[in-house]
């Protein structure tokens, strides 16, 4: 069940990535599972590449990706809403981080607007989190 979600929301080079990235280490070395939604207008698979193809030229509905036995799994979805995303890691972790997405309105909402060194953001999502006792918002 998640019991905190944090947004990170700001400029390109503010150290939302930093930040996240460090706050992960750290939750993880707590013991707590963590899950890292963010959000991109960069295409997140290679064109022309197999798992490209399956969904552009064979339009899957479905192309997943293993990398050796498992170690990291990518699946690329057609037509799939955040909340149905959301709804299947829920059971799964405790802690969703999210990077962007401004008008999403889920959670605790961090709005940086210039460079924020990154120990001292990742200090104020745990501390969001450790302070959220009694659920996600």
């Amino acid at each position: 069940m998640v019991k905190c979600i944090v947004q990170v929301i700001g400029p390109s080079g503010s150290g939302k990535t930093s930040g996240i990235v460090k706050a992960v280490r750290k939750l993880k070395a707590m013991g707590y599972r963590v899950a890292v939604l963010k959000h991109t207008h960069h295409q997140i698979d290679v064109a022309h590449k197999d798992s490209w193809r399956y969904m552009e030229e064979g339009l899957a509905d479905y192309s997943i990706v293993v990398m050796g036995s498992g170690e990291r799994v990518a699946m690329f979805m057609r037509d799939t809403s955040l909340a149905e995303v959301l709804r299947s890691i829920e059971d799964k972790i405790d802690i969703l981080l999210i990077e962007g997405f401004k008008h999403l309105g889920i959670g605790y909402k961090i709005e940086l607007s210039n460079r924020t060194d990154p120990e001292e953001l990742s200090e104020i999502i745990i501390k969001t989190c450790l302070l959220t006792n009694s659920g996600a918002q």
